[in-house]
């Protein structure tokens, strides 16, 4: 090991799909933007297709062409309409488009080429979607043109945090869909913590982002699903310091006691981030070790006085103890940086290599 690796569990990734398969009997559709929420967009899809999964739900047009070349026969949705220059990759890679400005629509109309469309509604997210009293018009646009229709959707803003706003999202998709005729669409209106809530039976699509579990949410089925990621890097230096001196950038703690100091090679630039000092903690030959100054774009510095450790013993930055007793989730390091998961989780940089282990 050099400078670390993230872990990636296959046996808990497809243990976590067959879960949400059985929540509902609803097609899934991944989303893997952003690499896969740092998991690696290719080793998701990979495993994904062996699960049976044919939907994977993409933020940019060159996430879907790389989701095309790891699995051709898929079906991809671009998340937001893109800049008309991308037409051309779009139509060559067969990618469905998300709609919701007349402008674009009329666009692709002009193009005379046979794109399949999801016309998004509005129903709270106020972000990207067509106001649910223009719905109609457009719809009859696209239907009346030579775009293919396939879908029909929408996103909620409180679905980790309100049954009840997300009800109501739920209930103004349906009464403004209620006129036409939706029957071989595409209903697909959920993101993962809605999925949990087994809200509605008749909606055909459920999306779930590609993180499936790396966090805690606010509804109770989570517990099933099983963490598929873990970060761990080694101790690369060792130094003995006294008490009231400091380690690091801006000396920001002084030592109330004479220390060891440990150094591991992560940091900030592997996508570890630099407001986890001073709450910050790793393990360390099955003990919790604080963090005891600033992180720094390639190294973390933590206390090992009460720890037994050697230069190459393993640290845990994400995951669990060898002993299995104690662990550090997404959430704790979440909490530290006053932020939330997904931003960790995408932030995970390319210079940890991705290793699958089962």
């Amino acid at each position: 090991m050099d400078r670390g690796y993230i872990y990636l569990n296959k046996k808990s990734f497809l243990h976590n799909l067959e879960v949400l398969k059985n929540l509902s009997r609803k097609e899934l559709c991944l989303v893997v933007k952003a690499n896969a929420y740092g998991h690696g967009l290719e080793w998701a899809v990979k495993n994904a297709k062996e699960s049976g999964i044919k939907w994977f739900a993409v933020a940019s047009v060159d996430e879907g062409i790389q989701v095309k070349k790891v699995y051709e026969e898929s079906r991809v949705l671009l998340l937001a309409e893109p800049s008309k220059s991308q037409l051309e990759n779009i139509k060559e890679n067969d990618i469905d488009l998300t709609v919701y400005n007349e402008s674009f629509i009329d666009t692709l109309i002009e193009t005379g080429d046979e794109y399949s469309v999801h016309l998004k509604i509005d129903t709270g997210m106020h972000r990207l979607g067509c106001p649910p009293e223009k719905f109609y018009d457009l719809y009859k646009k696209i239907v009346d043109s030579d775009l293919n229709l396939l879908g029909i959707c929408t996103h909620f803003p409180m679905a980790d945090t309100d049954e009840t706003e997300t009800k109501k999202s739920i209930e103004l998709f349906e009464k403004t869909i209620s006129d036409i005729d939706s029957t071989n669409m595409l209903l697909h209106v959920d993101n993962s913590a809605s999925t949990l809530y087994k809200l509605d039976n008749s909606l055909i699509c459920k999306s779930w982002d590609c993180c499936i579990r790396c966090s805690n949410t606010a509804v109770e089925n989570e517990n099933e699903l099983i963490p598929t990621m873990e970060i761990k890097t080694r101790i690369s230096n060792l130094q003995v310091r006294k008490k009231g001196e400091a380690v690091s950038y801006g000396k920001a703690q002084r030592l109330s006691r004479d220390s060891i100091i440990a150094t591991a090679p992560i940091g900030y630039g592997d996508g570890y981030p630099w407001n986890s000092f001073p709450d910050g903690k790793v393990i360390v030959n099955n003990q919790f070790c604080n963090l005891i100054g600033r992180v720094t774009m390639d190294q973390i510095l933590f206390d090992v006085t009460d720890a037994n450790v050697q230069i190459d013993d393993e640290v845990t930055v994400l995951g669990n103890s060898m002993d299995g007793k104690l662990n550090i989730s997404v959430s704790d390091i979440a909490q530290w940086n006053k932020t939330i998961e997904w931003e960790i989780l995408t932030n995970m940089s390319k210079r940890l290599e991705r290793v699958e282990v089962e």
